[in-house]
């Protein structure tokens, strides 16, 4: 598999379509070479028929699937980490295959296709963000989904009209360490409140609690909260965790879950976060003393998704397509249960790792194609009320 940063190799060689760098070259200029390097003969996705069987009825194995053959390119928002293994796991099935993986933030992605348009070097955005997916189709250089991968996938986890589609889930979650709540004023989790408005104003959680506010998870949380709860009481939420509790911020998830677990006097004992962060730990060490709890229905433990979309620059549809099936399939499904701890997004894919169960959790009802990719009215918050890294 072929990977880059863009910041150290953006001008590499190494895409079959010579890469645009967006640094220095006109929006008009490119637009000019757009449909130039893009292959306009390359029929609409939606003319991809499956190469054996469909995933409209969810529960497929690759075997069921057709083979891969050839070489995709993705931008990935994701980090390496969360999603390598999934890309490593299809090359190491299908010899002809070849993945080219361009990582860096969403936004760069996002306005490096907008601004390549037809000459973009990537088959598909994927993205832990669905905001950021929208914006690519607000912008109209994304294209539909065949109808069975669209029908694959609820619509709650979706694009409505198909032009993304999640690919996995995460739950917003409030991480703590089993083995240090005795230094603290709960009797247990079963203690904790459920609603996430009072994790700002319970003096209990004074010094002990955390969060990370640079990330689009968080700033997803806040637009929620936001639509939930008014944008003063936001606002007010977002000051007590600063002023009255004294959050402990991380610039990292990872680096948040892994404080808790290691318990330290300086570390958290409790952190806001995605559980799959929490999931990992448990995966690699099941004596491990984190573990999660969720609030009810409300901000706290919102359902998002990572998702892919696919760009009006395909040149081999039937590769892009079916690659797109195999990350929905089962074993792609569970491989990033298994490594990364998060959840399906296909109904008969049962959800096997050690937290619980979605039907376990009450998250609110949440249009997520709604999301906005700048989140700015959640940035402007954010930083009004000081809570920056």
């Amino acid at each position: 598999m072929q990977q880059r940063d863009t910041d150290q190799t953006q001008r590499s060689t190494m895409s079959r379509r010579p890469f645009l760098a967006a640094t220095s070259a006109s929006v008009a200029g490119l637009a000019g070479l757009a449909g130039c390097l893009g292959d306009d003969d390359a029929p609409p996705l939606t003319d991809s028929d499956p190469g054996e069987s469909g995933v409209d009825s969810g529960g497929v194995r690759w075997d069921d699937l057709g083979n891969l053959e050839g070489e995709i390119s993705i931008y990935c928002g994701r980090d390496r980490d969360q999603i390598d293994d999934v890309f490593e796991a299809l090359e190491d099935e299908y010899d002809d295959l070849s993945v080219s993986v361009d990582y860096d933030d969403n936004d760069v992605h996002v306005n490096q296709i907008i601004e390549e348009g037809d000459a973009t070097a990537a088959d598909l955005m994927y993205s832990q963000d669905p905001g950021a997916l929208g914006e690519l189709e607000r912008e109209g250089v994304v294209q539909a989904l065949p109808d069975d991968i669209v029908e694959g996938v609820p619509e709650s986890y979706r694009d409505p009209d198909g032009y993304w589609t999640g690919v996995t889930g995460r739950v917003r979650a409030i991480q703590y360490n089993t083995e240090r709540l005795d230094e603290t004023e709960f009797d247990g989790p079963e203690d904790f409140p459920d609603d996430i408005m009072e994790f700002a104003t319970d003096e209990r959680f004074q010094g002990i609690i955390s969060t990370r506010p640079n990330s689009g998870t968080f700033r997803g949380f806040i637009q929620a909260m936001v639509e939930l709860e008014g944008e003063d009481d936001t606002r007010e939420w977002v000051r007590g965790m600063m002023e009255d509790q004294d959050a402990q911020l991380f610039t990292s998830g990872g680096d948040q879950a892994a404080a808790v677990e290691q318990g330290g006097d300086d570390d958290p004992i409790i952190a806001l976060g995605n559980s799959y962060y929490a999931a990992r730990l448990i995966s690699e060490d099941p004596d491990s003393p984190i573990d999660v709890a969720f609030t009810e229905n409300d901000a706290g433990c919102l359902f998002s998704v990572a998702g892919v979309a696919a760009t009006n620059a395909v040149s081999d549809p039937d590769l892009v397509a079916e690659f797109v099936r195999h990350l929905i399939a089962e074993e792609g499904q569970e491989l990033m249960m298994e490594q990364n701890g998060e959840y399906p997004v296909v109904e008969d894919v049962d959800y096997v790792d050690e937290l619980p169960d979605l039907d376990e959790i009450n998250p609110p009802e949440f249009d997520l194609s709604d999301f906005d990719m700048d989140m700015q009215g959640a940035r402007d918050i954010i930083e009004d009320e000081g809570m920056e890294v």
